[in-house]
């Protein structure tokens, strides 16, 4: 440590000092440059990833970015009540989406546009048997894997949302039933016992039980959440259940009509932009910050590209929540490419029994846990060569794939084994390598969707907003200018180029312009090898040191203040502060030694004019 104190010298200080300036300046620049942490994963998950990029930036005004997260808020949760409470109140077909479905039905049966439905018919059947043919692809289709409770939940989409919403409501209307009549509402119970941990899997059920109910649909409930502050009243009817259930239908389901197409994605997109129709008001406080970081973004844009900036940088940030169902469906497709060479109903059958093993070993249930294990095996055996159990064998260029569907599948809670449960210490001793392998299962796949899924839903949503609403081509650019600096600086620095240090006392110069010399008299003699001679000797200029050669001239013009008041220190500064400058934030550590070496050079600068 000694040798590179002794090698410091006013030149290095200044450079030292750029450099903080620089990164300084960073956290005022344009809210999409990457943050030291981005660069240091060199372009890697944290700068393209939306999300990580846009945690990992400070606002540059907290109290603007909260505000305009309150406004956005509000005005979401406005658009919800308007578009939800003719859903809570009227039947389907006096809505404004049936309106939709009748005027696109009305256009699509002129001999033109079915002419065009019915090509793109054609064409998605002629991709469907094209997939039918190959094994990979049929698996990749038909089997897929299966998560915990949350992914399924977020993999069935809309569905999965809405029958969360409808659990929710039929509480809700048990209590205002009591509260309004005395009485307990029995008819939900049976539904509500069975479905409440996992709805999606209970979808028709949820939605015939609400149908088939004595309840008045039409009664519109609601309370103040906690996280409204009092402002917010979540309403919420059976009917819109009804109405959404219709809305959704009518998008997924095979052989509607172009215009209940036409309302069914019509509503999807709605949710999209607004979060809350299947889902409850909370989660547009998650959108509402969004459309803050985008504000943000925007209001530092170069002029005339603030709306295209805001409209890039929220359709970047909104892929995340308008693909969650898609981002888990493609995790479960790509985990059910283990299943290469089974037949869908093998595949059924291997869930269900490893269900079956994992609630016995739960129970310390023996034998009922051998037998499901050894039908678990059996399920798996697929032969290289002859097809056992209804699979088919193995072609060696499956083999690669059906890795990577292990691979994606490696700790999932569904479709790993517990270990049995028997004595207390072997079965706490049986977790640890189980726990082990789900945890990094989990992190494993979080890490896959934020460097490689999301970034891909993302790169879309902002090309298609740039083709609509056009290209901040001047911020970018001085983005990347911001970016290339800050890089060649860091670069140049880490590397020591610009901080070479100078071995030899005659290389620092004096101009003739410079400070009073401090006399010789005042130097301690020098002695080989001390410490504080070589910085002093470097730190200042004697009388009658050589000039700097003219291939840098800029350096000669570079003054300590301790130069500029004729100071000689009798102690070694902290080499990193140099010349006096303002250091970000003001309250930081350094800053704070800082303060202190200047009132110590202030007093010796004191005691010099008495001594």
């Amino acid at each position: 440590m000694s040798q590179n104190i002794s090698s410091y010298n006013p030149i290095q200080y200044q450079q030292l000092q750029q450099l903080q300036q620089a990164q300084t300046q960073q956290t005022q620049n344009f809210a999409a440059t990457p943050s030291a942490a981005s660069n240091i994963s060199d372009k890697g998950v944290v700068q393209n990833n939306p999300l990580l990029n846009a945690a990992t930036s400070t606002p540059d005004n907290p109290l603007y970015f909260v505000g305009a997260a309150g406004i956005s808020s509000a005005a979401l949760m406005a658009i919800n009540n308007v578009i939800n409470n003719p859903l809570q109140t009227k039947q389907y077909d006096d809505t404004f989406f049936k309106k939709v479905e009748t005027f696109v039905d009305k256009y699509a049966s002129k001999p033109k546009a079915k002419n065009v439905i019915d090509k793109i018919n054609d064409f998605g059947n002629s991709v469907k048997n094209t997939a039918n043919k190959s094994e990979i692809l049929r698996t990749l289709l038909n089997k897929p894997g299966l998560g915990g409770s949350q992914v399924q939940s977020q993999a069935a989409g809309a569905k999965g949302h809405l029958a969360n919403r409808a659990i929710e409501t039929m509480k809700k209307y048990k209590e205002h039933y009591l509260k309004t009549t005395g009485n307990e509402f029995k008819e939900f119970d049976a539904i509500l016992n069975k479905a409440s941990k996992e709805s999606y899997k209970h979808y028709d059920d949820i939605m015939n039980a609400i149908r088939n109910s004595s309840a008045d649909l039409k009664t519109v409930m609601g309370k103040r959440p906690w996280w409204g502050l009092g402002l917010v009243k979540n309403k919420v009817s059976l009917q819109e259940i009804l109405n959404k259930d219709i809305l959704i239908k009518n998008y997924k389901t095979a052989g509607t009509s172009l215009g209940q197409k036409a309302a069914g994605y019509l509503m999807r997109s709605i949710e999209c932009l607004t979060n809350g129709m299947f889902s409850g008001k909370g989660q547009v406080l998650i959108q509402a910050l969004m459309i803050a970081q985008s504000v943000n973004e925007a209001s530092k844009a170069e002029k005339g590209e603030k709306f295209s900036t805001f409209m890039a940088s929220f359709a970047e940030l909104m892929a995340f929540l308008a693909t969650m169902g898609i981002q888990m469906r493609i995790v479960n497709h790509l985990a059910g490419l283990k299943h290469i060479g089974m037949s869908k109903d093998n595949v059924n059958k291997l869930h269900d029994a490893i269900a079956k093993a994992n609630q016995a070993a739960k129970a310390g249930n023996h034998s009922e846990y051998a037998k499901q294990l050894n039908i678990i095996d059996k399920l798996k055996d697929v032969s290289k060569k002859t097809a056992t159990a209804g699979n088919t064998s193995i072609k060696w260029y499956q083999k690669p794939v059906k890795w990577i569907g292990k691979l994606m599948s490696f700790g999932r809670v569904k479709e790993t084994i517990k270990p049995l449960k028997t004595t207390k210490f072997a079965t706490n001793l049986a977790k640890i390598p189980y726990g082990l392998k789900v945890g990094l299962g989990y992190a494993g796949r979080v890490a896959f969707i934020m460097a490689a899924i999301i970034p891909v839903f993302s790169g879309i949503a902002k090309k298609a907003s740039y083709a609509i609403f056009g290209k901040p081509t001047k911020t970018l650019e001085k983005q990347k200018q911001m970016e290339e600096a800050e890089k060649n600086s860091a670069d140049n620095i880490q590397n020591g180029q610009p901080l070479e240090p100078l071995q030899q006392p005659s290389q620092v110069v004096q101009q003739p312009s410079a400070a009073p010399q401090v006399q010789n008299s005042q130097q301690p003699q020098q002695q080989p090898g001390s410490l504080y001679q070589q910085f002093t000797n470097q730190y200042h200029n004697p009388a009658g040191a050589q000039s700097m050669s003219p291939q840098t001239p800029a350096a000669a013009s570079v003054r300590t203040p301790e130069q500029n008041a004729g100071i000689v220190r009798t102690y070694i500064p902290s080499p990193i502060l140099g010349v006096e400058n303002t250091i970000a934030p003001p309250m930081s550590h350094t800053a704070a030694i800082d303060a202190v070496l200047r009132q110590a050079d202030l007093a010796e600068a004191q005691a010099q004019k008495y001594l």
